[in-house]
């Protein structure tokens, strides 16, 4: 039973992930991990005091974020687990799976590339503001596109390929309920650095520890993310694996995040785009590298192209982690 569940934890998460999606906003736990990290937050945050203060009160938040949703997750699979082992795995998927979000991401991108495949550049901005934080209002047609791609390479990493990771990190070193507990983790990890990870005089002190929770999170997804997508590259119409290496290995330390780079640089050399670039945040210009060497005008064909080439990358990664996971168990 227990080399069935490692081969088929990751797969029928995704499974769940292709016939429904999410969950309701209401029953949603990234939802939940919104109005609990608003909670703390309030709670927690000190208006003015020492920076050191500021640090300590954004580690207490984020331990307590961990507590409140990593020990729960945990402690259903056990209960499950404790009832049948099918329940126990059942459980654990549906942890992993609520984690993930490659088919949500794919409907998003696709709600940018209609509306500007038929033309219209003021609805395109629009459904592009719901998936980027930059300013969308002037962005012309192959900036939205690009933009667009940029957000599912990014995601790919960090919102699908991160919980893959450890949740088979989890299941290897003890079994279901910790593959659940260290997905959740990471998804917590993610939502926080979403939401507190800025550089400002607001988030600067008290948002730290969340982004650097975030960064070891997806350090090694991150690296993973290379050669699934060079991989996923061969079942993908037009998308090289070739370049994707080529360029992923030596655009991969050009952003100023360590983990950001990785994937979106190797999508740029698999779809020949350059991607990156200056944005501008709430009136300011962010000078981003530009990742790549291809053409910096993406269009909607890219977009769909980037869509099937994040959906094969998850699918490649799944099965390469549940490979491990098996041998692991059989081992």
């Amino acid at each position: 039973m227990s080399i069935l569940c490692a081969l088929f934890l990751l797969p029928c998460a995704l499974l769940l992930d292709k016939v429904f999606e999410e969950p309701r906003p209401s029953l949603h736990p990234v939802c939940w991990m919104g109005r609990a990290a608003a909670f703390w937050e309030q709670t927690l945050r000190p208006v003015r005091g020492p920076v050191l203060r500021g640090y300590a009160a954004g580690f207490l938040a984020l331990c307590c974020m961990l507590g409140c949703f990593v020990l729960p997750a945990m402690l259903l699979v056990s209960a499950c687990a404790a009832l049948h082992p099918v329940a126990g795995f059942a459980a654990a998927a549906v942890c992993v799976w609520v984690c993930l979000a490659p088919h949500c991401l794919a409907r998003h991108a696709r709600a940018v590339q209609a509306p500007l495949h038929r033309g219209n550049l003021e609805e395109a901005r629009t459904k592009l503001s719901c998936i980027v934080g930059r300013e969308t209002a002037r962005l012309d047609k192959y900036a939205v596109a690009r933009a667009c791609v940029e957000s599912v390479a990014e995601n790919c990493t960090d919102g699908v390929l991160g919980t893959l990771f450890w949740a088979c990190a989890g299941f290897v070193l003890a079994g279901p309920e910790l593959a659940a507990g260290l997905a959740i983790a990471q998804r917590v990890a993610n939502t926080l650095d979403a939401l507190w990870g800025y550089r400002n005089e607001c988030y600067l002190h008290f948002g730290c520890c969340a982004a650097r929770a975030d960064d070891v999170f997806n350090y090694l997804p991150a690296r993973l993310a290379l050669p699934c997508i060079c991989l996923a590259c061969h079942f993908v119409t037009d998308a090289s694996a070739k370049n994707a290496w080529k360029v992923g290995c030596a655009f991969h330390n050009a952003h100023e995040s360590p983990n950001s780079a990785w994937g979106e640089a190797t999508f740029a050399g698999a779809l020949h785009l350059r991607l990156g670039g200056p944005a501008t945040y709430a009136g300011t210009v962010i000078a981003h590298p530009w990742l790549g060497t291809g053409s910096p005008d993406a269009e909607p064909g890219d977009i769909a192209a980037a869509i099937d080439l994040m959906l094969a990358t998850t699918w490649t990664c799944a099965l390469l982690l549940s490979l491990v996971m098996g041998l692991a168990k059989a081992c």
